[in-house]
């Protein structure tokens, strides 16, 4: 957690970027689904050959005009982040993401047909935020536009708690 101020959102330039190791998978799974270029449909996403991914993973549709995102399935990790499980709802009925930059992360993967990873964060509702890394890989029913996108997130780890050299009492080191 971070008191008072947002973690700065930042989309990373790929996957490589992403310390999260169920985000580096997902997208190895995603892309073994694409065949010539194609984008995968929702059917060609197999929840039992990534069921260790599943607590992290969101499935969204997108609508273009007037652009709108509908969550139709939240992973139970992602739903204890937010404390709110926001399967069948609407993006903008979602508090944690306000001020996030989510919403055009998941336009940009529509717009472009091309995945988008990053970090940003969820506003905890008590003055403080949670850092979480993400992707958003779009999917398409017909191949084309994109209606539907197989995201994830990562909340971050706390900060480790080690022994203060000087006082042997414990301490919170921000990772770096």
């Amino acid at each position: 957690m971070y008191e008072l101020e947002r973690p700065p959102h930042r989309i990373y330039a790929g996957p490589g970027e992403a310390r999260s190791q169920q985000i580096r998978e997902l997208h190895r799974y995603w892309l073994s689904k694409c065949r010539d270029g194609v984008l995968p449909s929702r059917g060609a996403i197999d929840p039992a050959e990534i069921r260790a991914l599943l607590p992290y993973v969101i499935l969204a549709e997108i609508d273009a005009a007037p652009f709108s995102i509908r969550y139709r399935l939240v992973g139970t990790a992602v739903a204890a982040t937010h404390h709110d499980d926001f399967t069948g709802r609407s993006h903008d009925t979602v508090t944690g993401f306000i001020g996030s930059g989510i919403e055009d992360c998941y336009r940009r993967a529509m717009e472009r047909a091309a995945p988008v990873f990053g970090h940003s964060g969820l506003d905890a509702g008590d003055g403080t935020w949670i850092g979480f890394e993400y992707a958003i890989l779009p999917l398409s029913e017909t191949g084309g536009a994109v209606d539907r996108c197989l995201a994830m997130e990562c909340a971050d780890a706390p900060a480790p708690i080690v022994a203060d050299e000087e006082t042997d009492g414990p301490n919170v080191h921000p990772e770096g």
